[in-house]
């Protein structure tokens, strides 16, 4: 598979320490555990100690990258639903993907935040606003108290 990610896209990738390897470990594992909205994919994986996330398109045997992010965060449960769907379905089972609240556990805290849910087989994804906002802050505060 072919890789296009612009120079912007390789700088933020970069920034977030990400490494290209990362991104195509995701987008090559995902299979139908990703979710799809107006021609894009969002997919997950855990590499290590973090979840790294990848928003890509694909066109035949080209995949370009639109963003990537990830967080230190371990996914747990669903604890709520909403009643808006997010537009986004997931490819696994062809259901729709509502707006939530997922717990996460880190350093020995569990907190939940604002998700993507798929109820029925109670995945999520956190999207990028979260995951390189509050959840990045959080997890430097939890780090902080922890020394």
């Amino acid at each position: 598979m072919e890789y296009i990610i612009a120079d912007a896209v390789k700088e933020t990738i970069e920034k977030r320490g990400l490494k290209i390897d990362d991104i195509k470990a995701v987008v090559e594992g995902a299979g139908d555990d990703r979710i799809y909205k107006d021609g894009k994919f969002l997919a997950k994986k855990e590499i290590g100690e973090i979840t790294v996330y990848v928003m890509y398109a694909l066109d035949g045997d080209k995949c370009t990258v639109e963003t990537a992010y990830s967080h230190k965060m371990k996914i747990l449960d669903i604890v709520l639903v909403g009643e808006e769907d997010s537009g986004w379905v997931y490819c696994k089972n062809k259901k729709p993907v509502f707006t939530g609240h997922t717990n996460l556990t880190y350093l020995g805290a569990t907190r939940s935040g604002p998700s993507l849910v798929e109820p029925e087989t109670g995945a999520s994804w956190f999207e990028e606003y979260l995951a390189a906002g509050a959840l990045a802050t959080a997890e430097t505060l939890f780090q902080q108290k922890r020394a």
